[in-house]
This record gives structure tokens, C-alpha cells and sequence, in this order.
């Protein structure tokens, strides 16, 4: 089972719009880890193909600036009241943050990445959170210098692959760590972003479109987060 999620990371309308013209496309569920307001992303709200979890960024309080861990649960949960679940930015996490993540109602977490590993079931925590690990990371795979072409993992196996892609590299086509320094001060300009997007080798946006195109080829469905959870009856 290939479950599909996104960590939506401030990008502007038009590249979300572009990813979620993907999705609809296959007609392949996905889960988006929201990090601001968006009206495209209000647009989904209702849409059962998405579900919305919560992209908080702690960052800002690793380095000493003003803030709090709760303002930073409310910003986003303001943006998205109906969570189940929610991924740091940069995959934050601690034993402390799984408790709050617990008393904000929240059902899963899904802060661990395990670059290609063959076994992510999840597990609940101590408090009944569940744990959702991710095994594919488009940034991870062009840090490691993996090409595009190949995954490393086994797509089609009946084991669980949780892939995490983001908006951005999906919109640039992102194969190298080149080509995403190359655009990424013109992030919130789609109109310049476009002329950076690479057309020459085979990267992000290329391989999303192959994985969808497989997955609407091979498996008669799609879930959500939530909605695998609750259909392995682990939530």
C-alpha cells in the first residue's frame, strides 16, 4: 500500500494548486500537512480525496526567538480545526511535544522519516498517539544524490510506503540540490519559479506523475492517513 502526503511549507497558490491538479488528476488521495492560510486549501476542505493535517514550525523557539510551542499548535490549528494529525516542519519532535500533541486532541504524528526502510508499520505511543513513519522524502533523495529514476523502494509490495513530496519540488521538477538553490529566491514568485523548473533529467514532479499513474493502474483505491488508520483498525 502506497499512501501519498505533503508538507505544503508556505508555498504560494499556484504551486499548491499545481500539486493538488495531480492528485485530482489519478484520482489519488493525499494528505497535506498545512503550514498558513490558503484558499486553495479551503477549496479542500470538504473534498474526501485530501485530508488536512497541521504543519507547525517549531524552529523559531530552537533559536531563541519569541514564541511558544501553544501559539504555534494554535496558528495552524486555527487554519485547519478538523486535524487528525500532524508533521513538524523539519520533523521537530520530542517525548514532551508527543504529550501536548496528545492534549491538543490530535490522533497521529507523523515526525520520523526512515529513508527507504522496507518496515514502517506504524505503533502507538505510550499515550495512544499513533506513530506514521515515512520511508521516501524528495528533499532526503536529491541530499543523498539518489536519482529520481529509482525510488529504492519495492512501489508495489504489499508492505506500507509512505512518500513525502512538497509542493515546490513537485512545481520545479526538483532533481538536484542545484536546481532547488537555483530557484528558491524567487519562492514566492511562480511566474520566475516556472523558468527554473527543470526539463532536462527526470526528477520530482516526473516521478509523482509515474508513481500516480502506477498506483491508479494497480491498486483499486487510495487512503488518506486517517483513513488507512482507521481502515487497519489502528485508530
Amino acid at each position: 500500500m502506497n499512501l501519498f502526503t505533503s508538507d505544503i511549507d508556505w508555498a504560494p497558490e499556484e504551486v499548491i494548486a499545481d500539486t493538488l491538479s495531480l492528485f485530482s488528476k489519478y484520482n489519488v488521495k493525499c494528505t497535506f500537512f498545512c503550514t498558513h492560510e490558503s484558499n486553495v486549501i479551503n477549496s479542500i476542505k470538504s473534498d474526501k480525496n485530501f485530508e488536512l493535517g497541521i504543519h507547525p514550525n517549531f524552529l523559531p523557539l530552537m533559536n531563541n526567538k519569541e514564541g511558544s510551542i501553544n501559539e504555534a499548535f494554535d496558528k495552524v490549528l486555527n487554519i485547519v480545526p478538523d486535524a487528525k494529525g500532524i508533521r513538524s516542519h523539519s520533523l521537530v519532535q520530542s517525548t514532551p511535544l508527543i504529550d501536548i500533541i496528545k492534549e491538543y486532541g490530535l490522533k497521529y504524528e507523523a515526525n520520523s522519516l526512515l529513508p527507504y526502510k522496507k518496515d514502517i508499520n506504524p505503533i502507538k505511543l505510550w499515550n495512544g498517539i499513533i506513530k506514521v513513519m515515512h520511508n521516501f522524502e524528495d528533499d532526503i533523495h536529491f541530499m543523498y544524490n539518489h536519482s529520481f529514476n529509482d525510488t529504492i523502494i519495492k512501489q508495489y509490495a504489499s508492505r506500507l510506503n509512505v512518500y513525502c513530496m512538497h509542493p515546490i519540488h513537485i512545481f520545479l521538477n526538483t532533481d538536484t540540490q542545484q536546481t532547488y538553490d537555483s530557484a528558491k529566491k524567487y519562492y514566492h514568485e511562480p511566474k520566475e519559479l516556472i523558468k527554473h523548473r527543470n526539463t532536462s533529467k527526470f526528477g520530482t514532479r516526473d516521478l509523482l506523475i509515474q508513481l500516480l499513474e502506477n498506483h491508479y493502474e494497480h491498486f483499486n483505491n487510495s487512503f488518506t492517513v486517517y483513513n488507512y488508520l482507521q481502515n487497519e483498525n489502528i485508530i
